[in-house]
């Protein structure tokens, strides 16, 4: 699927360069022919002007025309049959002389093309006769063709440049779709096994139930207790993946206000304390009173939520949590920092990606979901989050608020 879009992308690319290319070469081609065919018809222009008045030194005038000279210029002045009363001088031959006289003469319009000769021509009645000049289309059709082998040359250089530019944007545009599509694949996998699992259980709880029926319930708590775990499991892993499956309308929905977000880190400590002594860690908090910020109470519960558990999930027992709360230059910082086993520094970058869970992550069963919707909602409500985890001081996240403005 990925090549096929990266092909689709470089051959609809290529199209669109190609139609470009050619239109823009066409029009110099075009324009080329243009000038060419200005030139001839400002020559036959001077040469009949300056005919009418003095045939005789057409040729010695021709030096200060300001225009192209060409090899091939003669003027003729013809009686009304067409033969020679005078004219300037030319290494063209006496037949061809006539055979061009006669067709000027024959044309209906008083200018034209002899394409036979590569001439063209100009016609004016005059008291003596009719003046006809000739000039050569040999120079427009040289340059017509170096006109057009230079863009054929450029068209097919162009094409090969762009052929590579193309192949580069594609990557790297398909680069960000080739990743996530990775990640979804990684993440089906895993959310697969996760649903597989539970699903396993509850099925084998039932049929035990079921294959001990005239026992009592309570004799059988241990199975519908199961049952119940692994259902709640299930429904976790749901509820995350809607979460991440809202779109960003939801930002519009989000009322922004003051809240007091001592308070709510407060509120998130009290409800975690207890989880936290089950697994022997105590919650150490260095929390500044009154920190007043713009956002949305509801949804910083719910990062914080995301981010107690976390620091609990893959905290050490008998370690410390450290939450701290404090100003500093007109922002206010939030940071939860826990003595686990740290982050590798090539898993970091992607802590917070849709989908991607660290080797940790995957020996305690996490859906590598959490930190996104944390990140997310963060977005969401304006402020930012960010990670640091080291051997020496753990891992530690922290969460940059903006505070009320004065």
């Amino acid at each position: 699927m990925i090549k096929k879009l990266k092909l689709n992308f470089i051959v609809n690319t290529m199209i669109l360069v190609s139609i470009a290319i050619s239109m823009i070469l066409s029009a110099i081609c075009l324009l080329t022919y243009i000038a060419e065919e200005t030139e001839i018809s400002k020559a036959l222009d001077f040469n009949i002007r300056y005919a009418d008045s003095n045939l005789s030194d057409l040729s010695q005038a021709q030096q200060s025309f300001e225009g192209r000279i060409y090899d091939v210029s003669f003027t003729v002045l013809v009686d009304s049959q067409g033969n020679v009363i005078s004219g300037t001088q030319t290494h063209v031959s006496d037949d061809v002389i006539s055979d061009v006289i006669y067709h000027a003469m024959h044309a209906e319009n008083t200018r034209g093309n002899i394409t036979r000769h590569k001439l063209s021509f100009s016609r004016m009645k005059v008291n003596k006769g009719t003046l006809i000049s000739f000039v050569s289309r040999e120079h427009l059709a040289k340059a017509v063709k170096e006109s057009i082998f230079r863009s054929i040359t450029s068209f097919i250089v162009g094409f090969l440049i762009f052929l590579y530019i193309s192949k580069r944007l594609a990557d790297l545009a398909i680069a960000p779709v080739e990743k996530a599509w990775e990640q979804q694949r990684q993440f089906l996998a895993d959310a697969s096994h996760d649903l597989k699992t539970p699903i396993t259980v509850i099925l084998a709880n039932n049929n035990i139930i079921s294959s001990h029926q005239d026992q009592t319930i309570q004799s059988q708590m241990k199975w519908i207790e199961s049952t119940s775990e692994e259902a709640g499991r299930m429904s976790d892993l749901i509820n995350k993946m809607l979460e991440l499956a809202k779109g960003e309308e939801a930002k519009e929905e989000l009322k922004i206000g003051e809240i007091d977000l001592s308070e709510v880190v407060e509120d998130s400590i009290l409800q975690f304390e207890v989880v936290a002594f089950e697994k022997n860690l105590t919650i150490e908090s260095g929390v500044q009173p009154n920190m007043i910020v713009r956002a949305h109470r509801p949804t910083v519960s719910k990062v914080l939520e995301i981010l107690f558990d976390n620091a609990i999930k893959y905290s050490n027992e008998n370690e410390k949590i450290s939450v701290a709360l404090y100003k500093s230059s007109k922002k206010i910082y939030f940071t939860i920092n826990n003595k686990g086993e740290y982050i590798k520094p090539d898993e970091l970058p992607h802590v917070f990606e849709r989908f991607y869970r660290t080797n940790k992550e995957r020996e305690v069963g996490g859906h590598g979901l959490g930190l996104s919707i944390a990140k997310k909602k963060c977005d969401m409500i304006g402020c930012k989050l960010s990670v640091e985890s080291s051997k020496e001081e753990g891992t530690t996240f922290t969460i940059i608020f903006k505070s009320k403005k004065q």
